[in-house]
């Protein structure tokens, strides 16, 4: 088979894979969310636990994969441009995108409401809703339906908020498949071509699953919302990967690609150590349940990037070298 028939092939593997294991957590959190008493709070516990696996699996991308990515990019880019300052370029950048997170979480609260002012509402509605049928509260709410309304203002703002968040979220996502893609497709050689993607396709299954849960737990009623996002970040490597392919045969600047490569790696890793810390562990460490099991699964996921970075990066390596004598750019494994 031709190069570029067997890239477009090993290409469409990988958005189905994506799309399957991203979308595995819509049924998974279903059966589980379905369970009734003792056992819905062990369903509970263990939607807690496959999130703090997935933050476990986003940290080990975080500094196994787009740190190291950022890095040799960087170190191509001082070298071509026979640049000698020592300045961390890339933590700049990389604080760069944590700070960009920070700023639209304090947008979004702006244009939303406040999270206390919205936590505060709605406990008054649930006091309110709880008192109702003890005093004349509840034949308030039935005349001016003002308490109903209230609670769909507070579900309105809750769901912007969280819709904003999964948008973020996927877009240090879609950095990082895009430059995957990307050097997917300048692969120069069938054995590269193959090689690269028997690494990447265990890795984008692990991530996948571990996006659907997240994002399955933010949006739980709106499944289509989970679809949406998976099936953009399912076709973006594609995206990337024709990009990689109609590059391979131009000419190019290799040191504009390499500052560029630099810069969105960079940021999205930035972007990935607030939701991951901010987003993810944090607020599962605060619901009550086993912190020791928690922290236990972390690692695992923390360990099976771990694992696949010690075959994948030993590839990456020796397809770096290769790739540089060939005028070639790999920014990922």
């Amino acid at each position: 088979m031709e190069l570029v028939p067997l890239k477009c092939i090993l290409l469409a593997v990988m958005a189905i894979v994506v799309i399957f294991f991203g979308l595995l957590p819509i049924k998974i959190l279903k059966v589980l969310k379905n369970k009734k008493g003792k056992v819905e709070r062990n369903a509970s516990f263990i939607i807690s636990l496959l999130s703090c696996f997935a933050g476990g699996v986003f940290l080990g991308v975080c500094f196994l994969d787009l740190m190291v990515d950022a890095m040799e990019s960087f170190a191509e880019w001082k070298e071509m441009a026979e640049m000698h300052s020592d300045y961390p370029f890339v933590p700049l950048f990389f604080m760069a995108g944590f700070f960009i997170v920070n700023i639209l979480e304090e947008i979004v609260g702006k244009f939303c409401g406040h999270e206390h002012g919205v936590e505060e509402r709605r406990q008054h509605a649930a006091t309110v809703s709880i008192s109702g049928a003890n005093n004349d509260n509840l034949a308030d709410c039935e005349s001016k339906s003002s308490c109903p309304s209230s609670i769909e203002e507070i579900d309105d703002e809750d769901t912007a908020r969280k819709v904003v968040k999964s948008l973020t979220f996927v877009l240090a996502l879609l950095f990082h498949a895009s430059l995957e893609g990307f050097a997917f497709g300048v692969m120069p050689t069938k054995v590269s071509v193959t090689t690269l993607f028997c690494g990447i396709i265990i890795h984008k299954a692990v991530v996948a699953f571990s996006v659907g849960t997240k994002l399955t737990e933010a949006h739980p009623r709106k499944p289509w919302v989970v679809f949406g996002l998976i099936l953009l970040i399912a076709l973006i490597t594609p995206v990337g990967g024709a990009i990689g392919i109609s590059v391979e045969s131009s000419d190019m600047d290799e040191l504009t690609k390499n500052a560029v490569s630099c810069i969105l790696v960079s940021l999205s890793l930035g972007t990935f150590i607030h939701i991951t810390f901010f987003e993810i562990l944090v607020p599962e460490s605060l619901k009550g349940f086993n912190r020791f099991a928690q922290w236990l699964v972390t690692i695992v996921g923390f360990g099976i990037i771990a694992g696949m970075t010690t075959f994948g990066h030993g590839h990456s390596h020796e397809h770096h070298h290769h790739d540089h004598d060939h005028g070639y750019l790999n920014v990922s494994h």
